[in-house]
């Protein structure tokens, strides 16, 4: 498991995340399965950094969060959080490695005298031939009903919706999805046929983010108002690499891959440092 730690930048864009996970956070109260779809129309509109932000949104309040990256095709979010790519979900999929073996920890920072917080990170790994077929797979069905019933809540960035069906196939697994567009650049007609194509597919579409939108009357500590630039929290060094043996488990499906319980017992250890008593997630 790796571990990564990361400065904190008090910004607007921040008090629009928190407006954003309070939102988010009403409609997920209806839902059985906290496993929620970051996608957008077309490229490059901002849903891998909304995802990866509102992931350390929702991680920073003490919930116990799990960002996945299912954008095979052209994965980001560890760039965006200072984590590697070198194995993730294709390899958990094609039964190359566990889940245990392959998720990372990303650690948050906290005020002084605040308990540190922390969400876990899958990412995509090594590339594959046919990520259409593997994410519709039925260990992929299996990996994120696993990842939900031990979690507070999953975040899954994915493709966008017009260019190809990835996001589709995995829409039916989740709870809902959330669609972000960007001011003044996605077509009304974009908005429109994503949502047909999602709501057709059996998706919720639990809401429509506008990023990239400026108030110019607005505050300034308010000026995103429901948009949301291009900030993101800068990663402090290089990932630690540790290992991580957790001493219990949530219970599970049979064959369905686990999640390390956040418990005192369930450590995450630095191999220079295995037996330090703070290295640790939830204490």
């Amino acid at each position: 498991m790796v571990s990564t730690t990361y400065r904190d930048e008090r910004t607007a864009f921040e008090e629009a995340l928190r407006i954003l996970r309070s939102n988010l956070g009403v409609a997920l109260l209806d839902l059985e399965r906290p496993t929620v779809i970051f996608t957008s129309p077309n490229p490059n509109e901002g849903k891998t950094s909304m995802c990866s932000n509102l992931a350390m949104s929702f991680a920073s309040t003490g919930m116990r969060v799990v960002l996945v990256d299912l954008d095979l095709r052209h994965p980001d979010v560890h760039r965006l959080v200072g984590a590697h790519n070198e194995f993730g979900v294709s390899d958990v999929l094609l039964n190359r490695r566990s889940l245990e073996e392959s998720i990372q920890y990303i650690r948050l920072p906290a005020p002084p005298g605040q308990v540190e917080q922390g969400l876990y990170f899958l990412s995509t790994g090594p590339p594959v031939a046919n990520p259409t077929e593997l994410l519709s797979s039925g260990r992929m069905q299996m990996l994120l009903e696993g990842l939900g019933k031990q979690a507070d809540l999953v975040l899954l960035d994915t493709p966008p919706v017009l260019p190809v069906a990835d996001t589709l196939v995995i829409g039916r697994m989740a709870a809902g999805a959330v669609l972000v567009t960007e001011s003044r650049h996605t077509s009304i007609d974009a908005v429109i046929k994503a949502k047909d194509l999602l709501t057709r597919n059996q998706t919720r579409l639990l809401g429509v983010v506008l990023n990239k939108f400026e108030n110019p009357d607005a505050p300034a500590a308010f000026s995103y108002g429901y948009g949301y630039g291009d900030h993101q929290v800068d990663p402090m060094g290089e990932p630690t690499t540790s290992t991580h043996g957790p001493a219990t488990e949530l219970p599970q499906e049979r064959g369905a891959p686990s999640v390390p319980r956040r418990t005192d017992s369930a450590r995450i250890r630095r191999p220079d440092a295995s037996t330090d008593p703070d290295d640790r997630f939830g204490r």
